[in-house]
């Protein structure tokens, strides 16, 4: 099934078979806990609202991107604070990428290219793809 990412009037087509890899890793409740004077525990729960880690992964053999294709998602990357609709299995989801704080975190990582060029072109593609979404 097809995966897209949609920006106002354009929608790019992602590699088929990029993987969510922590589709199952999410609670759709967030829950504090502590102790009251008495010993007591006290426990604080509410459903989340936005806020989900969507991460989609290829592999040096699975899910390679046209150059173009990457061009295109750095230059959407490059936006701060755009919303994109990604639909994955048939469902869109409205997302931001996730640039993350830490420094080995990022919007687009590990993606490097299949047969490297000194001048690749539009054409070549690119393999390793990682993409880190928030949906909101």
């Amino acid at each position: 099934m097809a995966i897209t990412l949609t920006y106002g009037s354009t929608t790019l087509e992602l590699p088929e078979d990029l993987l969510w890899v922590n589709e199952f890793r999410w609670s759709p409740v967030a829950q504090a806990t502590e102790r009251s004077l008495t010993g007591a525990l006290l426990v604080d729960a509410a459903p989340r609202v936005g806020g989900r880690l969507i991460t989609l992964a290829g592999s040096e053999d699975s899910a390679w991107i046209l150059r173009s294709g990457m061009e295109t998602l750095l230059a959407w990357a490059a936006l701060p604070e755009q919303q994109f609709t990604l639909t994955h299995n048939g469902v869109a989801r409205t997302v931001i990428f996730d640039h993350g704080t830490a420094e080995e975190s990022g919007a687009i990582k590990q993606v490097e290219p299949v047969v490297p060029y000194s001048d690749p072109e539009p054409s070549d593609y690119y393999c390793s793809l990682e993409l880190n979404f928030l949906e909101v």
